[in-house]
């Protein structure tokens, strides 16, 4: 037994010896020539060893080569594919033998690799990767469950001064990594090792300059198929034109763990930090490897400036009626999402004062499908919109030429491609001056088909309700609206839309309309359908119908009247319907029942020209009390014809106030010859032959008024205007008033 224990040593010091005797005996440089030629018939490629090549055998494995470099691919740009400055492999023999890898530090210097993709989609390493063979063997499941290695120690990589340049000719896009430098500890299975890396990236197109580095504990087990990143922090340095930033600053911190085994990645503890904007979160993945995996964690934006931070970014905001809005917005929320969807769930986001809550969903990023329930507590949008009479157009945009009807198109493709349904819910909000409460907002958009139903709000101690459809489906869009009003007080309303409550009273309101257009002018114009609409208790301000008539009343009596009345007149009611076809209003029901008055009206108002060919009739009814009914009863029974025409802008009322008081005298004329016919003749023959007069075509003689003088006496010698346009002036200021 010590005999053969003898010959093994002494053979193991025979092969030690030999293997530290081969370097005096075997120069590798010898064979340089044979390992290019080798190297060319297995790759294409010419390898140039430029440099000398140092072996050792005992006790490490060692080689060494100076610089070397390898042709590229025939057909590419670049003269070599890869070269190297300086390499340094060394590797421990005696645990080689035991079937344990044991390295020293890897030191790589000088690395130029250019990876290239010509304009046929080439790449110019395919031909060194092979094609794949169907009919190679693969290992036996005992045979893959045998490590090659039973242990793998690496002292460490050092890689310095290493560029890497990415060109793609079927995109123009170029990418180069330069002055990449990475260092590592000790690698060791199941021990964490510290990394250092840092290199510069610049982008041809787009054009993009950046500065990244990382640093972190990694730790490798190959075995367990477990790697971790423990202290990660990665931070990038960014400058570009194309950004959405022109700099930008990026820190990423967090600790990694995958295990592929699982396919599972954690991160915890994320943090990243985008200029003043810090993000906070823990993110979890499985499936990794598949096409859909899963992803799931939380994530908060902490409260930040948002104005403040686009000034820094040079971002230029919108102006904003209020200067001190987007100083606060934060946003938290838990989510789940994969390579084709995101789901953020117990969604909070505040902006300023505001706050909003719910879940927000899209699925297929390809073709986006949004779901979403949100709630909104309160929000006055007045203070994110342009001041109030800011203007963007010069003055003399009335008399430039008009916008060509391409500038008022309809963004008929953004509404095709909606594809969103949920419901919106709002507390409080504050529009063009407006305030309603309870909002609630129902949306169901597939493939250019709209419907917003059911809408419903609290609005000026009334409701308002709604039925919108909007269909974008052919060349133009149809919309159909049905819509309504209850117990809603018009004039705090219109006080608060435009400072003006001309208008005042509880309305109730009811709209069915329809139209079609590429723009809102051709909506304008094919607007069709009916409604019909009611106010109580009101009135009408800018206009005093009935101190009007008393003044025109007392000029043809030559007389002057003072009042301090309030310029309103006051209704118990307003009522009417209408009929719209092709953009244009008809209504013919219009009553408006007064202490003192009733208003019958008829006509149109044409939407797209902005025209109006209104009528009303005034008429005077028996009342001793409200808006001086007493010095009007003796008009009782007068109607007044008033013609409205004009625009908009400019309606155009007029009055015929002289024949009418000429028809007021000519009924006292016949009322007292009846009276007169009674008294001769009896009443029924004299009622007879009364009717039979007064039923003349002839012009009565000049009579007494009711104020004791005749209409001719009355009238002043040779006025600068006729009392009856003095009269029309008068009812038109007071009538311009209401549009």
């Amino acid at each position: 037994m010590r005999t053969l224990i003898k010959i093994i040593i002494f053979l193991i010091i025979l092969v030690v010896a030999g293997l530290i005797a081969l370097p005096f005996f075997f120069d590798p440089n010898d064979y340089k020539e044979e390992i290019s030629d080798t190297i060319e018939k297995a790759t294409g490629r010419t390898l140039t060893l430029n440099g000398d090549i140092e072996l050792s055998v005992f006790p490490w494995i060692a080689i060494e080569l100076g610089p070397l470099s390898l042709s590229n691919a025939k057909g590419f740009k670049a003269e070599q594919f890869v070269k190297v400055e300086n390499t340094e492999v060394r590797i421990k023999l005696m645990p080689l033998l035991k079937k344990q890898l044991v390295m020293d530090t890897v030191v790589l210097d000088g690395l130029t690799l250019n990876l290239e993709k010509n304009k046929a989609g080439k790449t110019n390493w395919d031909d060194l990767a092979g094609e794949d063979k169907a009919s190679e063997e693969k290992p036996s499941d005992s045979d893959s469950n045998k490590p090659a290695l039973s242990s793998i120690n690496i002292d460490g990589i050092k890689l310095t001064n290493a560029n890497i340049i990415w060109t793609d000719a079927s995109t123009s896009q170029q990418y180069k990594i330069n002055n990449f430098n990475l260092t590592t500890g000790a690698l060791t299975p199941g021990k964490p090792s510290a990394v250092d890396m840092d290199f510069d990236l610049t982008s041809i197109n787009p054009q993009v300059k950046a500065h990244i580095s990382l640093d972190s504990e990694v730790m490798l087990d190959l075995a367990k198929q477990l790697y971790t990143l423990t202290g990660l922090n990665f931070t990038i340095n960014a400058e570009g034109e194309t950004l959405p930033f022109p700099k930008t600053d990026i820190v990423l911190t967090g600790d990694v763990v995958a295990n592929m085994e699982q396919q599972t990645v954690a991160i915890s503890q994320l943090a990243i930090q985008i200029q003043d904007l810090l993000i906070n979160g823990d993110v979890k993945a499985s499936k990794i490897s598949s096409d859909t995996p899963d992803i799931s964690g939380n994530f908060t934006v902490n409260p930040f400036n948002l104005r403040q931070l686009a000034n820094k970014l040079a971002i230029e905001l919108p102006v904003m009626a209020d200067s001190s809005t987007l100083e606060l917005v934060k946003l938290t929320t838990r989510f789940t999402a994969s390579n084709k969807r995101f789901n953020a769930q117990n969604l909070e986001v505040t902006l300023d004062q505001t706050k909003l809550t719910g879940q927000l969903g899209v699925s297929n990023f390809a073709d986006p499908a949004i779901t979403f329930k949100l709630v909104l507590d309160e929000i006055d949008l007045d203070r994110y919109l342009p001041p109030a009479g800011a203007k963007t157009a010069t003055a003399d945009t009335k008399s430039a030429a008009p916008a060509k009807s391409s500038d008022d198109k309809l963004p008929l493709e953004a509404l095709r491609g909606l594809n969103a349904k949920g419901t919106f819910d709002i507390g409080k909000l504050k529009i063009s001056g407006t305030h309603s409460e309870k909002i609630h907002l129902q949306i169901n958009a597939n493939k250019g088909l709209i419907k917003l139903a059911p809408l419903s709000a609290n609005m000026y101690q009334g409701q308002y309700k709604g039925n919108v459809s909007l269909d974008a489906r052919g060349k133009t869009l149809k919309i159909v609206l049905n819509e309504s009003l209850k117990g809603v007080q018009v004039g705090p309303l219109l006080k608060d839309l435009n400072g003006s409550d001309k208008l005042s009273g509880a309305v109730n309101a009811q709209a069915k309309l329809t139209g079609n257009g590429a723009t809102i002018d051709q909506i304008k114009a094919t607007l069709s359908g009916n409604g019909n609409f009611s106010f109580t208790d009101g009135s009408v301000k800018g206009v005093n119908i009935a101190e009007s008539i008393r003044k025109a009343k007392a000029a043809l009596g030559g007389k002057k009247v003072t009042s301090n009345e309030p310029v309103k007149t006051d209704f118990s009611s307003l009522t009417g319907s209408f009929v719209a076809k092709n953009g244009v209003i008809n209504n013919q029901d219009l009553f408006v029942k007064s202490p003192l008055l009733r208003i019958d009206g008829a006509g149109k108002i044409d939407l797209p020209k902005e025209g109006i060919d209104y009528g009303l009739k005034v008429s005077i009814v028996s009342s001793a009390s409200g808006q001086g009914g007493e010095d009007l009863a003796d008009l009782k029974g007068l109607t007044i014809p008033i013609k409205i025409t004009g625009s908009f802008d400019n309606p155009k009322p007029s009055v015929d106030l002289a024949s009418l008081f000429k028809d007021k005298a000519k009924e006292e004329i016949k009322a007292k010859m009846v009276d007169k016919l009674k008294d001769k003749l009896g009443d029924n023959l004299g009622g007879l032959l009364g009717g039979v007069l007064g039923s003349e075509k002839s012009e009565p003689a000049p009579t007494e008024a009711a104020d004791g003088q005749t209409i001719e006496e009355a009238k002043p010698e040779e006025p600068t205007k006729s009392v009856e346009d003095q009269a029309k002036d008068a009812l038109k200021d007071k009538f311009k008033g209401l549009f």
